[in-house]
């Protein structure tokens, strides 16, 4: 007897993921430049890894990383989101996806270019798609920062610093967070960008589509359980 195959990460967030979510999804990737290696497919590598498709989402309000992307406050503040106990727009799969776009769009230009992000740091260039990928995604969960200076630090030990093989093996001495959950970020993503793209029922496409635009929402008001979902109600 024939035995079945191994239900994955993939197939367990494909569940969850419903028209509004391939719809919020499909517009945010319109933000993406058409010669970049990014994609709607990406996006939902990324929304699986941090929240798995919106099932750990944490605390509403707080500073660190939360909803749907697991955006900072400061990161979410910079693109322009509400973010507090009331209302925060992290919890919103049209803003949040739209951010989370955005924010990783400005990393893989940073990384395309040489870019000061401070005044001891400044990233070096990778100019191959597939390769500055990698650098996007660890610096989406390590910080643009710490991947820079591990850029350096291998520039220094005579490494590439343009080749994300060598330089994860700086990450500890560029004083990440979690080294190891970096690199296994990185793969993780890749892996399940693949499985997505042969899975999931999203527009492939849809990077080269109009981008829609949320409404604007008010900023005060009171959330409430509408079928098992939060809904924001303006006061």
């Amino acid at each position: 007897m024939a035995k079945k195959p191994r239900r994955t990460d993939v197939d367990g967030w494909l569940a969850r993921e419903t028209s509004h979510i391939r719809k919020a999804l499909e517009n945010a990737s319109s933000y993406f430049d058409k010669n970049d290696a990014l994609s709607v497919n990406t996006l939902e590598a990324i929304y699986g890894q941090e929240s798995s498709f919106g099932v750990l989402k944490r605390d509403r309000g707080m500073d660190g990383a939360a909803g749907h992307f697991h955006l900072q406050r400061d990161t979410a503040e910079r693109y322009h989101l509400i973010v507090s106990k009331k209302n925060d727009q992290r919890f919103d799969i049209d803003y949040a996806s739209i951010a989370a776009a955005r924010y990783i769009d400005d990393l893989d230009r940073s990384f395309s270019k040489e870019t000061i992000l401070s005044a001891k740091i400044k990233t070096i260039p990778v100019k191959d798609v597939l390769e500055r990928k990698k650098f996007i995604l660890a610096a989406y969960n390590g910080g643009e920062g710490t991947i820079a200076k591990a850029q350096a630090l291998a520039q220094k030990a005579k490494k590439n610093p343009k080749s994300w093989n060598d330089v994860q093996a700086f990450l500890e001495q560029a004083k990440a967070d979690n080294p190891d959950q970096v690199r296994k970020y990185v793969k993780d993503v890749f892996k399940n960008e693949a499985e997505f793209s042969d899975k999931s029922l999203v527009d492939k496409g849809a990077k080269n589509k109009k981008i829609n635009k949320p409404k604007g929402r008010c900023s005060k008001g009171h959330w409430v359980t509408i079928d098992e979902h939060p809904v924001f109600i303006c006061d």
